[in-house]
């Protein structure tokens, strides 16, 4: 039996037959920007593994702490990447351009690997290559609402369970139901309600379910039943939105060690700084990735608004001792943006060190 050990960064591996436990993949250190990210699984660190699932040839974690997918291939040892870019957001497309936010639970299916995304209230499915989205549609949106996939809503979703039928059972935590995903006619579903935090789902023979309500700390059994059809609201976090003129506008993310520290350049720059938008024709250039925290960008005349991401880290060590403890800081945005032509040209964000 593997477990994802999220406190200690780490997969645990259970014998049943004899009630061992080791360590089979990760060191106990948290995984950070420019450590490796593939090799043999003990030596390799991870960043608070969240639910782990078999796909048939390896085991698929969903690495929440760093918002991507990793393998874990139990014979050979060996763990690595398999889809994201560290970017938190609900961006779709190949799985190596992939954008994930806290990836909280897994589920394989045939030849398709679910995947509940928290922070955006989504569940999203990997499939020959490609990531896409059927319920879900960013940062800022979730209710609870059901009917056809393209509009309905979830809260916080943390869990979920492949059922007999094919259906994807989903443990809705913050609206304190089980829902449910129907495949085949792409309509969603409220199977119970009035849980207390359901944080994980399984499927028992004959479609019962155990559903973990994490706020009331016991397993409750339901029965899927008939299902119903729940329209309630449909909230978005408001956020005010930054008004920006289209063309040139300058993004600047200021980084300050903390006091005692220093930026460590003992191997070459101590900074990174990482700029996209959703959609992506909002930025007409300066999208990638770079080491200077100072990058001028294009915002295209005539998309009107859309959300600018910003992914930055710097790297600090104290100033004194011998053996001086060395730390990495890493900060994401998410910054709703209008765009209007007596709007700013400047972008200033503060890396907290």
């Amino acid at each position: 039996m593997v477990v994802a050990d999220s406190g200690n960064h780490a997969l645990r591996g259970l014998r049943l037959s004899d009630l061992t436990v080791r360590t089979i993949a990760g060191t106990g250190r948290q995984w950070m920007q420019g450590t490796a990210t593939s090799g043999v699984a003990t030596e390799v660190d991870m960043s608070t593994p969240w639910d782990v699932a078999w796909d048939g040839e390896r085991v698929i974690i969903a690495m929440a702490g760093e918002h991507r997918l990793w393998w874990f291939e139990p014979v050979a040892g060996t763990v690595g990447v398999w889809a994201g870019t560290t970017h938190e957001g609900l961006v779709d497309g190949p799985v190596d351009e992939a954008w994930f936010a806290q990836s909280s639970a897994v589920a394989a299916d045939d030849s398709r690997v679910w995947v509940i995304d928290a922070e955006t209230s989504a569940l999203r499915v990997v499939e020959e290559g490609r990531v896409r989205t059927p319920i879900g549609r960013g940062l800022f949106d979730f209710g609870h609402v059901d009917g056809p996939a393209s509009g309905a809503l979830l809260q916080h979703p943390l869990g979920l369970a492949v059922a007999s039928d094919g259906s994807v059972l989903i443990a809705d935590a913050y609206n304190g139901a089980l829902r449910r995903y129907d495949v085949r006619t792409d309509e969603v579903t409220t199977v119970a309600r009035g849980l207390a935090e359901p944080s994980d789902v399984l499927v028992l023979p004959g479609d019962d379910v155990l559903v973990v309500e994490s706020a009331a700390g016991r397993v409750s059994r339901i029965p899927v039943g008939a299902p119903q059809v729940h329209r309630g609201d449909a909230l978005r976090t408001r956020r005010p939105a930054l008004v920006l003129a289209p063309g040139e506008v300058r993004v600047e993310v200021v980084f300050v060690p903390p006091s005692g520290q220093k930026r460590d350049e003992r191997f070459g720059p101590s900074t990174q700084m990482s700029v996209g938008a959703t959609p992506e024709a909002l930025l007409g250039a300066g999208a990638g990735s770079g080491q200077e925290l100072v990058r001028d960008v294009v915002i295209a005349e005539g998309v009107g608004e859309g959300v600018l991401h910003v992914a930055a880290r710097g790297a600090s060590c104290d100033e004194a001792g011998e053996h001086a403890a060395c730390h990495m800081h890493q900060q994401d945005w998410g910054i709703p943006i209008v765009v209007d032509p007596a709007g700013s040209r400047f972008v200033r964000l503060e890396l907290a060190g």
